[in-house]
């Protein structure tokens, strides 16, 4: 997290890190808190609207949206980023912008924001994702007395696994605003149990007001279906120069926490004992600040892992691999690349993190290894290397894990009991009120 002028002369840290850390406390304590609800006006339309709030990937809820809106639920999206693609399906959205870093005063730009646009719309229900909207939505959206508040925890990130000393110091920050916009919130939905077990041991969230729902939904017949497309896969092997190699591919954000660096590594061992193979590695890098893995270091390897940037077309990219790699040491929700892989019939490892470990079963549909363990990496991925009958029982055994566990029907079934019982308390405190 680039905060400037946090260390002494020497690399040690200096006292203007503590100010530093007590000023953002209190200017976010400042910024955030809220003593004045607006009343619910009830919407004269029967059909609930649902507006789902997040950051710059808030286009990855858009399949999610779509089934709900297939079920007769109205929809819509505020985000920074992805006005395009929702206005291509169809979506209405609105612009909110998100610093992701520490800065109270965009903070409370981004919240009054949210303020305006849910006190002039008046949308039924609110549903929040990441950390940044997951925290002011739904501040926001009690000031504006919406009557539905939920949010969805998607991993606890690079904070609870960071050894900076900035990182611990903001913990006791970043609980307290947890725990705020809980209480700000009728239902908070967890992603991995890890995730609901840290919440309740430390009281951020009533066990009563907790819902699991393992992740955020997969449309596992579309990405299995790319596979059939035999000419696609074809052109695009031959595009990328990977006709007759193996392929092995990571997506992800292109940061330090997710295990580039691991994969590097990794890529050079394997490729030095198997020439035929060649990783492929997707994913945009400019919105991770200093923990982005920089330039240099990926022309360095760029004899062993071909870098691919932003792609749309991760259906088909996947169709084309034969092995998924996802090295993450972040506290993930359920990491989605993991799940599109599985979908697609792929062999996966991944360490043994939360999140991560809900995808893959060890030894049965892929291999967990121990996060920064190059060596442990290395050693599962030339076991898939070496045995096309390993990857292909374990690419079968991914498919079936992730339609029994994570299909978009099934997700989209446990929200909407989610809204229905809240949607009902909603009523019932109306009409006890009249």
């Amino acid at each position: 997290m680039p905060t400037p002028g946090i260390r002494g002369t020497r690399g040690e840290i200096g006292p203007v890190f503590y100010v530093h850390i007590l000023i953002c406390g209190i200017l976010t304590a400042i910024v955030l808190a809220s003593t004045y609800t607006m009343p619910y006006q009830a919407n004269n339309c029967s059909i609930p609207t649902i507006w789902y709030v997040g950051g710059e990937d808030i286009r990855l809820r858009i399949p999610l949206l779509e089934a709900f809106r297939k079920r007769g639920y109205r929809v819509a999206a505020v985000g920074s980023d992805g006005a395009r693609e929702f206005r291509e399906h169809g979506i209405r959205f609105f612009e909110c912008s998100f610093e992701r870093f520490i800065n109270p005063l965009a903070d409370a730009r981004s919240k009054q924001r949210l303020f305006q646009l849910f006190q002039q719309h008046q949308p039924q229900i609110i549903h929040a994702f990441d950390t940044k909207p997951g925290i002011l939505a739904p501040l926001a959206a009690r000031q504006a007395g919406i009557p539905v508040r939920v949010r969805t925890i998607n991993g606890l990130g690079f904070l609870y696994v960071s050894r900076s000393p900035v990182h611990i110091c903001l913990r006791p920050l970043w609980c307290r605003l947890q725990r705020q916009a809980c209480q700000a919130s009728q239902k908070t939905i967890f992603q991995n149990p890890d995730d609901r077990d840290f919440f309740l041991k430390r009281r951020l969230v009533d066990i009563r007001e907790s819902r699991l729902i393992l992740g955020a939904g997969i449309d596992s017949r579309k990405l299995s279906a790319y596979r059939q497309d035999t000419a696609a896969t074809t052109a695009l092997r031959r595009q990328l120069g990977t006709t007759d190699r193996l392929v092995i591919t990571m997506i992800s954000r292109i940061a330090k926490h997710k295990g580039i660096g691991e994969l590097f590594s990794a890529s050079r061992e394997v490729c030095l004992n198997h020439p035929n193979v060649h990783f492929l590695l997707i994913g945009p890098r400019h919105t991770e600040g200093r923990q982005a893995v920089t330039t240099d270091e990926i022309e360095r390897h760029a004899e062993t892992v071909s870098f691919l940037g932003f792609r749309t077309d991760i259906g088909q990219l996947l169709a084309g691999s034969d092995i998924f790699v996802l090295p993450s040491y972040n506290r993930e929700g359920i990491p989605r690349s993991l799940m599109e892989a599985g979908a697609a019939g792929l062999p996966l490892i991944t360490t043994n993190m939360p999140g991560c470990r809900e995808v893959v079963k060890d030894r049965w549909n892929g291999y967990l290894v121990p996060p920064r363990d190059t060596r442990s990496l290395t050693d599962a991925i030339l076991r898939l290397v070496a045995s096309k009958e390993q990857r292909t029982l374990m690419g079968d055994r991914s498919r079936k894990r992730v339609f029994d566990h994570f299909d978009i029907e099934r997700v989209v079934d446990a929200h909407i009991a989610v809204y229905s019982e809240l949607l009902s308390a909603t009523d019932g405190r109306l009409r006890k009120a009249a």
